[in-house]
């Protein structure tokens, strides 16, 4: 992924509800000035539909705030399960000093160890996806964590969304679209009642669709 400039010019993203807002002031405010001109000499058309635009944006704003932003915040937490659920205080401060003395792969045996003693540890098993990543670049073992963290998590929608992480895996770094298309099939059927199940779906068909193509041509 490419990094953020140092400096993002403003109103960068348009879907942010507050350029949103700032854009629809910019043509609201003069139309509806313009509209109580008009009205004041005898026509009223203009001014009666910047009344029904500001209705609809006010039903917008509304919306926005109890239930797309909500939404939105709970679908965030299960795609980016954080581990919260492990217990905080488990001792691998012997493993974070491994990695910052460089000696990665002896912190990624560290972390496999912790994940062989104790069943019920996700802390490590995300923490050394993570390193084979960003460090290793070892995506095979990366992949290997985020199922065992999905065995380990302790409700559907973390097993979901770790699911997900591996399925992105095979997807973009492993460049393997035969393996990402059973993954993600595999999590439509098991979790079936879990977000953006619709949107794996149609993902699905252009993986498929992609894979056609590389072979046609």
């Amino acid at each position: 992924m490419a990094d953020r400039p140092k400096q993002a010019p403003r109103d960068e993203h348009l879907g942010d509800p507050r350029n949103i807002v700032r854009a629809v002031l910019w043509v609201l405010v003069p139309f509806t000035a313009l509209g109580f001109v008009l009205w004041v000499i005898g026509s009223g058309i203009v001014l009666g539909v910047c009344i029904l635009a500001w209705a609809v944006f006010g039903i917008y704003l509304l919306l926005n705030r109890v239930v797309i932003e909500p939404m939105g915040a709970a679908v965030g937490r299960v795609l980016l399960p954080s581990g919260s659920s492990t217990p905080a205080d488990k001792p691998l401060s012997h493993i974070e000093a491994l990695e910052a003395r460089g000696e990665v792969a002896k912190a990624a045996e560290a972390y496999k160890a912790e994940i062989a003693s104790d069943p019920a540890d996700v802390t490590s098993c995300e923490r050394l996806a993570l390193l084979a990543q960003r460090r290793l670049n070892d995506c095979e073992t990366a992949l290997w964590a985020y199922r065992e963290a999905e065995r380990r998590a302790d409700s559907p929608a973390r097993k979901f969304g770790y699911g997900l992480l591996a399925a992105g895996v095979l997807r973009d770094q492993l460049k393997d679209p035969r393996r990402a298309v059973v993954e993600l099939r595999r999590l439509v059927q098991q979790y079936p009642a879990a977000p953006r199940v619709g949107a794996l779906r149609k993902e699905i068909e252009e993986l498929k669709a992609g894979m056609f193509e590389e072979r046609d041509g």
